[in-house]
Protein backbone atom coordinates (compact mmCIF):
# COMPACT_ATOMS: atom_id res chain seq x y z
CA UNK A 1 0.00 0.00 0.00
CA UNK A 2 1.35 3.86 -0.78
CA UNK A 3 1.86 5.82 1.64
CA UNK A 4 0.37 9.37 1.34
CA UNK A 5 2.34 12.16 0.84
CA UNK A 6 2.31 15.34 3.81
CA UNK A 7 -0.95 16.22 4.02
CA UNK A 8 -2.04 19.81 3.53
CA UNK A 9 -0.94 23.15 5.37
CA UNK A 10 -1.62 22.98 9.34
CA UNK A 11 -3.20 26.16 8.57
CA UNK A 12 -6.10 24.55 6.31
CA UNK A 13 -6.74 22.19 8.67
CA UNK A 14 -6.64 24.80 11.61
CA UNK A 15 -9.92 26.79 9.77
CA UNK A 16 -11.51 22.87 9.64
CA UNK A 17 -11.09 22.53 12.86
CA UNK A 18 -12.39 25.76 14.05
CA UNK A 19 -15.24 25.37 11.81
CA UNK A 20 -16.13 21.95 12.70
CA UNK A 21 -16.73 23.39 16.37
CA UNK A 22 -19.07 25.00 15.66
CA UNK A 23 -18.73 28.29 18.05
CA UNK A 24 -19.59 31.49 17.14
CA UNK A 25 -18.11 34.55 18.89
CA UNK A 26 -19.89 37.73 20.24
CA UNK A 27 -18.63 40.60 17.92
CA UNK A 28 -17.28 43.08 19.99
CA UNK A 29 -17.85 46.87 18.25
CA UNK A 30 -15.80 48.17 15.40
CA UNK A 31 -13.15 49.82 16.75
CA UNK A 32 -10.38 52.12 14.36
CA UNK A 33 -7.83 50.82 12.88
CA UNK A 34 -4.32 51.52 13.69
CA UNK A 35 -2.01 51.50 11.78
CA UNK A 36 1.60 50.76 12.27
CA UNK A 37 4.97 51.89 10.39
CA UNK A 38 6.10 49.29 7.83
CA UNK A 39 9.59 48.16 7.10
CA UNK A 40 11.30 49.59 4.09
CA UNK A 41 10.63 47.15 1.72
CA UNK A 42 8.58 45.86 -1.49
CA UNK A 43 6.54 42.94 -1.93
CA UNK A 44 5.43 41.98 -5.32
CA UNK A 45 2.08 40.79 -5.83
CA UNK A 46 0.65 39.09 -9.23
CA UNK A 47 -2.93 40.31 -9.12
CA UNK A 48 -4.43 43.92 -7.72
CA UNK A 49 -6.65 44.49 -4.80
CA UNK A 50 -9.93 44.48 -7.48
CA UNK A 51 -8.63 41.64 -9.60
CA UNK A 52 -8.01 39.15 -5.97
CA UNK A 53 -11.50 40.53 -4.46
CA UNK A 54 -13.39 39.81 -7.67
CA UNK A 55 -12.13 35.85 -7.89
CA UNK A 56 -12.52 35.90 -4.03
CA UNK A 57 -16.52 37.44 -4.95
CA UNK A 58 -17.04 34.76 -8.11
CA UNK A 59 -15.64 31.88 -6.37
CA UNK A 60 -18.24 29.53 -4.37
CA UNK A 61 -17.32 29.19 -0.52
CA UNK A 62 -15.46 25.99 0.50
CA UNK A 63 -17.22 23.74 2.80
CA UNK A 64 -15.51 24.30 6.41
CA UNK A 65 -14.86 20.30 5.89
CA UNK A 66 -16.29 17.68 3.57
CA UNK A 67 -18.11 15.31 5.62
CA UNK A 68 -17.42 16.97 9.01
CA UNK A 69 -20.02 20.01 8.22
CA UNK A 70 -23.34 17.98 8.13
CA UNK A 71 -22.62 16.14 11.61
CA UNK A 72 -20.54 18.48 13.67
CA UNK A 73 -21.87 17.15 16.72
CA UNK A 74 -20.44 13.70 15.28
CA UNK A 75 -16.64 14.83 14.18
CA UNK A 76 -16.54 16.18 18.45
CA UNK A 77 -17.72 13.30 19.50
CA UNK A 78 -15.22 11.21 17.43
CA UNK A 79 -12.30 13.27 18.31
CA UNK A 80 -13.52 13.11 22.10
CA UNK A 81 -13.94 9.73 21.72
CA UNK A 82 -10.34 8.53 20.92
CA UNK A 83 -9.21 11.37 22.67
CA UNK A 84 -7.69 13.84 20.27
CA UNK A 85 -6.98 17.50 20.97
CA UNK A 86 -9.93 19.64 18.96
CA UNK A 87 -7.65 22.68 20.03
CA UNK A 88 -4.71 21.25 18.34
CA UNK A 89 -4.42 23.01 15.04
CA UNK A 90 -2.14 20.19 13.48
CA UNK A 91 -4.64 17.21 14.57
CA UNK A 92 -6.51 16.69 11.55
CA UNK A 93 -2.36 16.20 9.78
CA UNK A 94 -1.69 13.83 12.73
CA UNK A 95 -1.33 10.40 12.54
CA UNK A 96 -1.85 9.00 16.04
CA UNK A 97 -1.21 5.28 15.14
CA UNK A 98 1.52 5.45 12.90
CA UNK A 99 -0.35 3.80 10.31
CA UNK A 100 0.71 6.05 7.73
CA UNK A 101 -3.12 7.87 7.53
CA UNK A 102 -4.09 11.15 9.10
CA UNK A 103 -7.10 11.56 11.67
CA UNK A 104 -8.75 13.31 8.73
CA UNK A 105 -8.19 10.08 6.82
CA UNK A 106 -9.18 8.00 9.63
CA UNK A 107 -12.72 10.05 10.17
CA UNK A 108 -13.31 10.13 6.60
CA UNK A 109 -13.35 6.16 6.57
CA UNK A 110 -14.67 5.34 10.04
CA UNK A 111 -11.56 3.59 10.89
CA UNK A 112 -9.55 3.82 14.28
CA UNK A 113 -7.08 6.70 14.53
CA UNK A 114 -5.78 4.60 17.65
CA UNK A 115 -5.31 1.52 15.98
CA UNK A 116 -2.37 0.77 13.28
CA UNK A 117 -4.36 -2.25 12.27
CA UNK A 118 -7.24 -0.36 11.35
CA UNK A 119 -6.84 1.53 8.18
CA UNK A 120 -8.91 3.45 5.58
CA UNK A 121 -9.05 2.09 1.87
CA UNK A 122 -7.38 4.17 0.18
CA UNK A 123 -5.98 4.24 -3.62
CA UNK A 124 -3.39 5.96 -5.08
CA UNK A 125 -4.38 5.74 -8.39
CA UNK A 126 -7.88 6.23 -10.26
CA UNK A 127 -8.48 4.03 -13.33
CA UNK A 128 -10.26 7.77 -15.12
CA UNK A 129 -9.57 10.61 -12.83
CA UNK A 130 -5.62 12.31 -13.31
CA UNK A 131 -4.41 15.21 -11.60
CA UNK A 132 -2.88 17.55 -13.67
CA UNK A 133 -2.44 21.48 -12.73
CA UNK A 134 -2.60 23.20 -9.39
CA UNK A 135 -3.16 26.81 -9.14
CA UNK A 136 -2.90 28.43 -5.18
CA UNK A 137 -4.40 31.69 -4.52
CA UNK A 138 -3.25 33.63 -1.46
CA UNK A 139 -4.64 35.44 0.61
CA UNK A 140 -2.57 38.73 1.08
CA UNK A 141 -2.44 39.04 4.90
CA UNK A 142 -0.22 36.69 7.01
CA UNK A 143 -0.48 37.34 11.32
CA UNK A 144 2.49 39.11 12.76
CA UNK A 145 1.64 38.99 16.41
CA UNK A 146 -0.76 38.74 19.06
CA UNK A 147 -0.65 41.53 21.38
CA UNK A 148 -3.50 41.04 24.05
CA UNK A 149 -6.61 41.65 22.60
CA UNK A 150 -4.91 42.78 19.16
CA UNK A 151 -3.53 41.20 16.34
CA UNK A 152 -1.31 42.53 14.17
CA UNK A 153 -1.61 41.94 10.65
CA UNK A 154 0.27 42.18 7.62
CA UNK A 155 -0.73 43.32 4.05
CA UNK A 156 0.93 42.34 1.16
CA UNK A 157 -1.66 43.61 -1.16
CA UNK A 158 -0.92 46.79 -3.03
CA UNK A 159 2.33 46.29 -3.81
CA UNK A 160 3.19 47.19 -0.23
CA UNK A 161 4.13 45.84 2.84
CA UNK A 162 2.50 47.60 5.84
CA UNK A 163 0.70 46.67 9.03
CA UNK A 164 -3.00 46.97 10.39
CA UNK A 165 -3.60 46.32 14.38
CA UNK A 166 -7.03 44.86 14.81
CA UNK A 167 -9.48 43.40 17.40
CA UNK A 168 -12.26 41.53 17.60
CA UNK A 169 -14.93 42.57 15.51
CA UNK A 170 -13.33 44.63 13.12
CA UNK A 171 -13.30 44.60 9.62
CA UNK A 172 -9.91 44.30 7.84
CA UNK A 173 -9.97 47.53 5.26
CA UNK A 174 -10.91 46.37 1.24
CA UNK A 175 -11.72 43.10 2.25
CA UNK A 176 -14.73 41.45 3.05
CA UNK A 177 -13.28 39.85 6.06
CA UNK A 178 -14.56 40.39 9.68
CA UNK A 179 -12.20 39.13 13.38
CA UNK A 180 -14.36 36.92 14.50
CA UNK A 181 -11.76 35.32 17.07
CA UNK A 182 -8.36 35.51 18.65
CA UNK A 183 -6.54 32.93 20.04
CA UNK A 184 -2.79 32.12 21.27
CA UNK A 185 -1.30 28.82 20.45
CA UNK A 186 2.05 27.35 21.38
CA UNK A 187 3.15 23.93 19.71
CA UNK A 188 6.27 22.27 19.51
CA UNK A 189 8.79 21.05 16.25
CA UNK A 190 10.11 17.81 15.41
CA UNK A 191 13.20 19.14 18.06
CA UNK A 192 11.04 19.82 20.96
CA UNK A 193 11.75 23.27 20.37
CA UNK A 194 8.92 26.13 21.32
CA UNK A 195 6.65 27.08 18.19
CA UNK A 196 4.21 30.31 18.03
CA UNK A 197 0.96 28.92 16.58
CA UNK A 198 -1.39 31.63 17.31
CA UNK A 199 -4.29 32.29 15.04
CA UNK A 200 -7.13 34.64 14.10
CA UNK A 201 -9.97 33.47 12.76
CA UNK A 202 -11.81 35.52 10.15
CA UNK A 203 -15.11 35.12 8.19
CA UNK A 204 -16.12 36.66 4.85
CA UNK A 205 -18.90 38.89 5.62
CA UNK A 206 -20.71 38.03 2.35
CA UNK A 207 -19.79 33.99 2.08
CA UNK A 208 -19.65 33.17 5.48
CA UNK A 209 -16.48 31.20 4.66
CA UNK A 210 -14.45 30.98 7.27
CA UNK A 211 -10.31 31.30 6.75
CA UNK A 212 -7.52 31.35 9.45
CA UNK A 213 -4.62 33.49 9.86
CA UNK A 214 -1.70 31.43 11.93
CA UNK A 215 1.45 33.03 12.57
CA UNK A 216 3.96 33.76 9.82
CA UNK A 217 2.30 31.30 7.68
CA UNK A 218 0.54 32.25 3.77
CA UNK A 219 -3.53 31.79 3.72
CA UNK A 220 -4.74 29.86 0.81
CA UNK A 221 -8.18 31.07 -0.93
CA UNK A 222 -10.92 28.96 -1.78
CA UNK A 223 -10.11 30.89 -5.12
CA UNK A 224 -7.81 27.77 -5.31
CA UNK A 225 -8.21 25.27 -7.89
CA UNK A 226 -7.00 22.21 -9.28
CA UNK A 227 -7.73 20.44 -13.03
CA UNK A 228 -8.67 16.87 -13.34
CA UNK A 229 -8.10 15.84 -16.60
CA UNK A 230 -8.96 12.17 -18.37
CA UNK A 231 -6.37 9.89 -19.28
CA UNK A 232 -7.25 11.36 -23.18
CA UNK A 233 -7.44 14.70 -22.07
CA UNK A 234 -10.81 14.86 -23.50
CA UNK A 235 -12.54 15.98 -20.06
CA UNK A 236 -11.25 18.58 -18.09
CA UNK A 237 -12.65 19.84 -14.90
CA UNK A 238 -11.95 22.56 -12.51
CA UNK A 239 -12.58 21.44 -9.24
CA UNK A 240 -12.30 23.49 -6.01
CA UNK A 241 -11.73 22.35 -1.73
CA UNK A 242 -15.15 20.95 -0.72
CA UNK A 243 -16.61 20.82 -3.97
CA UNK A 244 -18.75 17.59 -5.18
CA UNK A 245 -18.96 16.78 -8.87
CA UNK A 246 -19.82 14.01 -10.93
CA UNK A 247 -17.39 12.39 -13.47
CA UNK A 248 -18.31 11.64 -16.94
CA UNK A 249 -19.08 7.72 -18.19
CA UNK A 250 -19.88 7.06 -13.96
CA UNK A 251 -23.91 7.70 -14.03
CA UNK A 252 -24.93 7.84 -10.11
CA UNK A 253 -21.30 8.26 -8.57
CA UNK A 254 -20.19 11.55 -7.12
CA UNK A 255 -17.20 12.80 -5.77
CA UNK A 256 -16.13 15.36 -2.96
CA UNK A 257 -13.09 17.37 -2.99
CA UNK A 258 -11.58 16.37 0.50
CA UNK A 259 -8.17 17.94 -0.21
CA UNK A 260 -6.15 19.85 -2.35
CA UNK A 261 -2.69 20.51 -2.64
CA UNK A 262 0.43 21.46 -4.87
CA UNK A 263 1.21 17.55 -4.84
CA UNK A 264 -2.02 15.67 -4.65
CA UNK A 265 -5.31 15.78 -4.88
CA UNK A 266 -7.65 13.53 -2.25
CA UNK A 267 -11.34 12.95 -3.04
CA UNK A 268 -14.29 10.64 -1.62
CA UNK A 269 -16.45 8.84 -3.19
CA UNK A 270 -19.74 9.75 -1.78
CA UNK A 271 -21.75 6.66 -1.85
CA UNK A 272 -18.88 4.50 -0.26
CA UNK A 273 -17.06 7.21 1.50
CA UNK A 274 -13.66 5.70 -0.65
CA UNK A 275 -10.79 7.71 -0.43
CA UNK A 276 -8.50 8.40 -3.87
CA UNK A 277 -5.36 10.11 -3.53
CA UNK A 278 -4.22 11.40 -6.58
CA UNK A 279 -0.97 12.42 -7.25
CA UNK A 280 -0.02 15.34 -9.97
CA UNK A 281 1.09 14.06 -13.06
Amino acid sequence: MNIPPARCLALVCTALLLAACGKKEAAAPVVAHETEAAPAEKTPVADSDAAFLKEMKDTPAAAPEPALADDRAAYEAWFKKYHLDLSDPQMLDADADGDGFSNRDEFLAGTDPRDATSRPELATAHPAIRFKEYNEVRLPLVLDALRGEKAVIKRTDGGDTRFETVRVGDTLPGFPLRVTKLAERQTTDKDGRAVDRSQVLLEDTSTKERVTLVKDLPAKTSATYAVLASEDGKTVLKVHAGEVFAWPGEPGVNYRVVDLGRDQVVLQQQETRKLWTLPRQ
